[in-house]
């Protein structure tokens, strides 16, 4: 049986993924997963160390984790983030 391929590779939307990362992100929304609070990314606790760790602010659990490396960005995120379109 021969079906047709419904996926294509990451390249389809690098452009959308660039209109969403060049955003104001302190005002983009975060769905915390673990308590279901929402808030904006500027009000999350911010921990400096070896990278930087941002915390929700309802339960304090961890949002997002940055690393600054010599040559790379390495950035994990989590729960829902919500970004609002340009006007």
């Amino acid at each position: 049986m021969n079906t047709p391929e419904i996926h294509t590779d990451g390249n389809a939307v690098a452009g959308l993924l660039q209109e969403i990362f060049i955003a104001e992100i302190t005002v983009a929304r975060r769905l915390c997963e673990s308590c279901g609070e929402e808030h904006p990314i500027g009000a999350h606790r911010a921990y400096s160390g070896p990278g930087t760790v941002l915390r929700c602010p309802g339960c304090g659990d961890v949002a997002a984790v940055v690393s600054d490396l010599p040559d790379e960005y390495v950035i994990d995120l989590r729960g829902a983030w919500r970004f609002s379109k340009s006007p």
